[in-house]
């Protein structure tokens, strides 16, 4: 199975990705990053998917209150003191940011308390 994935070194603050992917798995990035830098990282996500790729999260999701999960709240914290501009982010945030990119269809897969949410996306 190995031949079905491809490491590219990059940074994706910098770098465009690869074109002619179905998935983009996103994993324990979003919460480090500011709203408009996830934006940008999900344009770059959107344009290198293929016509009905996906993207996946998995991160902190955090209900509307902003206290829960527990977890994730004391994550945030952790990301206020030590990054410029990072949080945690709710699901309307997270879905904000996809539909402003260009996804439709984006759900909450699933609820989680350890940084194990999921958010799906596909690209029309």
């Amino acid at each position: 199975m190995s031949y079905r994935v491809t490491l590219v070194p990059g940074d994706f603050y910098q770098d465009e990705f690869p074109h002619g992917h179905d998935l983009a798995f996103v994993s324990a990035i979003i919460h480090q990053n500011n709203s408009e830098q996830n934006l940008d990282l999900f344009n770059k996500v959107f344009r290198s998917l293929n016509r009905g790729g996906r993207i996946l999260i998995r991160d902190h999701v955090m209900e509307p209150d902003r206290i829960h999960p527990k977890d994730g709240a004391i994550f945030a914290i952790n990301m206020l003191l030590g990054t410029p501009g990072g949080s945690t982010y709710t699901y309307e945030e997270i879905k904000t940011g996809l539909l402003q990119a260009g996804f439709t269809n984006a759900h909450l897969l699933k609820k989680g308390e350890h940084m194990d949410a999921l958010v799906e996306a596909l690209k029309p």
